[in-house]
């Protein structure tokens, strides 16, 4: 009864005095004016504004990511050839790889630190972002297969650089959480905190109650975690290669870009709806896949004997679009996609959270009322 009486007193003032609202534990950010209110400060701490400033900090660190890249890194590691795409592997231009991984683990921890007090997705989404300016100034697939005689091994050497992707995003990732990790401990303030129930699949580890379950044990909540977040996976996937066939419809690069972003960003928010996973990389890692195994079906299937080299090429791009994605493309326009979805989907989560909070405080308020 204490409990739902100190409840009670943060969301209705005038029903007991000054005294008691000030004897019992408020929110954290609320501060009590004169007659137990809230101050003009910490009124504005609500999850609105919470929201919206988590919003400024994602779009600042990804606009400035993407002016960077597409005036400075552009530069960094543009091919010798301003027409021939970008790609690292096929090309056999390893050192432009390591100056491309490089940009793209700085720029995850400058987007980090920018983006504290945002979820950690945030910062992924912004650096993705940032790097997609590459992608969208490299020149199409076909002029690295007009370089080749067989490219059958130049979807097999593509296929290397996409696990070679895969890696990169995994270092980035791990790089934002390090980066979080150290601040939450110098700065705990400033970085986003959520209850263990506002964290997507928190409800059953939790019991819906803010505290551990009873029945819930260690392994069985992480075997439920890995199986919710497989399922999101496969469920994006599998969405994203319905979208994809209905949107890639040409090798042009706005096509590409619109295909990919925006395939993987409906895809991981459905996904994420249905299975809503607690790490992002069960949304992150599909584009990835998907092109290392777009890239392998072009080597086990592109053989054109007796066939010029030009004609090959234009059959690729022409019949056969997904393969007109460069793994640069998948990487940042289509893991940018997929980690907006999930970004959106755990706001959207927090935002029904909220709201049932606040539908079950008002319930408990007008109870106490009654009974007094």
């Amino acid at each position: 009864m204490e409990f739902a009486f100190a409840g009670a007193c943060d969301y209705d003032t005038r029903a007991v005095s000054r005294t008691d609202v000030c004897a019992f534990p408020r929110p954290p950010g609320a501060v009590a004016g004169p007659g137990g209110r809230r101050t003009e400060s910490a009124q504005k701490m609500t999850p609105q504004f919470k929201h919206w400033l988590e919003k400024a900090h994602v779009q600042a660190a990804a606009a400035a990511a993407l002016a960077f890249m597409w005036f400075v890194g552009w530069r960094l590691v543009r091919p010798e050839d301003p027409q021939t795409a970008l790609t690292f592997i096929p090309t056999a231009h390893y050192g432009c790889f390591a100056v491309f991984a490089a940009l793209v683990l700085a720029f995850a921890v400058v987007c980090a630190l920018v983006t504290l007090p945002a979820r950690p997705e945030g910062a992924l989404l912004a650096t993705l972002v940032g790097a997609a300016g590459l992608s969208l100034r490299s020149a199409p697939m076909r002029t690295v297969l007009w370089q080749f005689p067989d490219p059958r091994w130049v979807f097999l050497k593509l296929a290397v650089e996409a696990l070679l992707m895969v890696a990169v995003l995994a270092a980035a990732a791990a790089v934002i959480l390090l980066v979080r990790g150290v601040f939450r401990r110098l700065t705990p303030r400033w970085v986003w905190k959520e209850r263990p129930e506002q964290l997507p699949g928190g409800a059953e580890q939790t019991g819906g109650q803010g505290r551990p379950s009873e029945s819930s044990e260690p392994a069985t909540t992480l075997r439920a975690g890995a199986a919710r977040a497989g399922a999101c996976l496969l469920m994006e996937m599998a969405a994203a290669t319905v979208l994809l066939v209905v949107t890639f419809r040409s090798p042009d690069r706005g096509q590409i870009a619109f295909a990919l972003a925006g395939s993987f960003f409906l895809s991981a928010l459905i996904a994420h709806q249905t299975f809503p996973a607690r790490m992002a990389a069960a949304c992150w890692l599909g584009p990835v896949i998907m092109a290392v195994a777009v890239f392998a079906m072009g080597y086990l299937v592109a053989d054109y004997p007796d066939q010029p080299t030009w004609h090959a090429a234009l059959l690729v791009a022409q019949n056969l679009p997904l393969r007109a994605a460069l793994p640069v493309d998948w990487m940042t326009l289509g893991g940018a996609g997929a980690i907006g979805g999930f970004w959106l989907s755990r706001r959207f989560h927090y935002a029904r959270l909220h709201h049932g909070q606040q539908n079950q405080k008002t319930t408990s308020s007008g109870k106490l009322k009654a009974e007094n």
